[in-house]
């Protein structure tokens, strides 16, 4: 069976943290720098969204 990933909204900020942490490793596994800097800033931008969608839960009380 194949496992469904978290799909991106507002209200699931899983997804987010897992779109984060896919690309804080991607960056550490990075040999060029070009790579790795993408990376790093991407995952800024993932946990921007993640922190927005947590306050929104929250928001929510889930």
């Amino acid at each position: 069976m194949i496992s469904q990933s978290p799909k991106p909204t507002a209200r699931n900020s899983r997804f987010y943290l897992a779109r984060m942490q896919a690309c804080q490793m991607e960056a550490k596994e990075a040999s060029l720098p070009n790579v790795r800097d993408r990376a790093l800033r991407a995952a800024v931008a993932w946990r921007e969204m993640y922190q927005k969608a947590l306050q929104f839960e929250q928001r929510l009380g889930q």
